[in-house]
Order: C-alpha cells, then structure tokens, then sequence
C-alpha cells in the first residue's frame, strides 16, 4: 500500500511540476487559424485567450491530448491517435507554420503545414 501512495505522489509532483513550467502564450497567437495543408481539408485551429486550444477538421471536432505553448512563440500539439504538430508563428505574425508528424502513417511524417489567420 505504501508503494501506490509513494507513486502516486512521485506522479501527482512530476505532473504539476510540468504543468508550472509550461511556457506561457504569446498573445499574438490568440485567433481563429484555417489550413488547407496536408492532411487538413480544412482545419480550424482556435486559440483562447486563457490558454484554450480546439482543433476542427472537416467540420467535426478533433480532441487535442496535450497542447503546450513555446517560447518561438508557438504551440506544440498532440492528437489522440499518436499525431503531434509543432507549429510556430511566423515574424509577420499572419501564419502558424510548422510539422506534422502521424504515429500511424509514414507518409505523413514531418508533412509541413501551415495555417493562415482568419
């Protein structure tokens, strides 16, 4: 019993300690993003500004596992069937350009994407 309680601890504090480092969002990136790009007929990317990320492809919701926002500035994402995209803003500040990356798909492994501010 002493073993799952000292888990669950270890678990809880490398989880908070990753969610207090997380880099915080640069407000140029709050807006609505459209991409016609690779593997998106359109995607709608939508940005918050708490920090609040949804993701639409082909008009149906895509759930995001884990979003991050980086110093570029930029966001990373993760998809729940092992897809993940590293996108950073552009210097004009118009477009979210970067990878996408398919656990599943070969064929989609560093597929670059970009997306166009609505």
């Amino acid at each position: 019993m002493k073993g799952y309680v000292l888990t669950l601890c270890l678990l809880v504090g490398v989880v908070w300690s990753a969610s207090a480092q997380q880099e915080p969002m640069d407000p140029n990136l709050v807006g609505i993003w459209e991409s016609k790009d690779g593997p998106c007929s359109p995607c709608i990317l939508a940005i918050k500004e708490g920090g609040s990320v949804t993701f639409t492809q082909a008009g149906s919701e895509i759930q995001i596992v884990f979003s991050r926002f980086t110093p570029d500035p930029g966001i990373d994402l993760m998809f729940p069937l092992g897809g993940k995209a590293d996108l950073v803003l552009s210097r004009s500040g118009h477009y979210l350009v970067g990878t996408y990356t398919s656990i599943r798909s070969q064929a989609r492994n560093n597929q670059t994407v970009s997306f166009t501010r609505r």
